[in-house]
């Protein structure tokens, strides 16, 4: 079996299709073994570690309790994607052939039946195209019941339908209505929220200790506020980002957020020549040459910048989850604490070892 797990596969080239999917995906035939060898080939894949030897016994039993937490994650997203995902993936672990290790070895990069460098067209016989608004709507659903239906709702009811943690999903009496994720994903939901507290107890780091404490309770009450502002203030060796972030997966409204984890020790050497740089910021943006009224006047302080290296990265197939900046959903904690850049170190120069320098050696002639 391939060491997916702790692997993060660097593309060359990446271009993923959000238009509309029941008319819009690629269309081609499911390759044989030797096409999806060369499919495969095309991710340059790259082992990411960290340098554990300063962290104190107590945090690194509580690195290890979050890296439970966030082998969690990949199961919950491959659910958000597609409620058939999990069993492709079981078929496909359990066919020995070389075609279908080889199937499976390429679902693990693409968290999907879909290849994503070729429009999301199926890689696997039998899989339908890729389902535009992912795993958020019944699936029998269409965008305009959908849109029909929201604006038939009251403000409180709409704002929870149009919410980045609830899902859509049909009552018994066919009707749609709105599920909190603490609800829909309960079962993972819990067990990470676990392994996040046995995390919290193990640290020594106060800052940590509260964000795992009130992220582990936003797992369960479906409010992530608290939590967020937590994250925005953390000070800590670990700096782990697990929950739901990006929307992009929610092609048709782009409401829903995808769960996703990286777990990263920071590197206070290269956090100190960010923060040498970030404070020249401000004096930057002050001077660009623009009109003034577009200029950020507080963008220095609202931004914290952080450098890590990712010690086991449970990357999604998402995009979103291989970008170094991560948003807080909440506008309300955007406008009191702006934004934090987390810079992945030794993913930025796996990017640059496994994609950049070969780009600039074709580009030389192979010098």
């Amino acid at each position: 079996m391939p060491r997916h797990p702790f692997l993060t596969a660097i593309v060359l080239g990446l271009a993923v299709s959000l238009g509309p999917t029941r008319s819009t995906s690629t269309v081609m035939s499911i390759p044989d073994l030797a096409a999806l060898q060369k499919m495969t080939a095309r991710f340059a894949p790259a082992d990411i570690g960290a340098d554990l030897s300063t962290l104190p016994a107590s945090e690194r039993q509580a690195l290890g309790s979050l890296v439970d937490a966030a082998r969690l994650v990949d199961a919950l997203f491959l659910r958000q994607l597609w409620a058939g995902n999990s069993a492709v993936l079981m078929n496909l672990a359990a066919d020995g052939s070389p075609l279908g290790q080889a199937r499976l070895e390429y679902f693990l990069i693409n968290k999907s039946p879909w290849s994503a460098l070729d429009g999301d067209a199926p890689f696997v016989p039998g899989i339908p195209p890729k389902p535009e608004a992912a795993n958020y709507y019944p699936a029998d659903a269409t965008k305009t019941e959908v849109e029909q239906w929201i604006s038939t709702l009251d403000d409180r009811s709409r704002a929870e339908a149009t919410g980045f943690f609830t899902v859509i999903r049909r009552g018994p009496d066919r009707r749609l209505r709105s599920v909190p994720y603490s609800q829909e994903y309960q079962p993972d939901l819990l067990m990470m929220a676990s392994a996040l507290r046995k995390a919290a107890g193990l640290t020594a780091q106060p800052t940590l200790k509260r964000f795992l404490e009130t992220r582990a309770a936003a797992f369960l009450s479906n409010d992530y506020y608290e939590s967020d502002v937590a994250w925005m203030e953390l000070d800590a060796s670990i700096e782990p980002t697990i929950g739901p972030y990006e929307t992009y997966e929610d092609g048709w409204f782009g409401y829903k957020a995808a769960f996703e984890a990286f777990i990263t020790i920071r590197d206070d050497a290269e956090t100190r020549r960010l923060s040498r740089f970030s404070s020249e910021l401000q004096e930057l943006e002050d001077n660009l040459p623009i009109d003034p009224r577009y200029r950020n006047p507080t963008l220095a302080a609202s931004r914290p910048s952080r450098s890590s290296t990712s010690s086991s990265p449970r990357a999604t197939a998402t995009v979103a989850c291989r970008r170094a900046v991560q948003p807080a959903n909440d506008e309300r904690v955007v406008a009191q604490k702006g934004s934090k850049r987390v810079m992945l170190k030794n993913m930025q120069e796996a990017k640059f070892s496994k994609v950049l320098v070969p780009i600039a050696r074709t580009h030389a002639g192979g010098v």
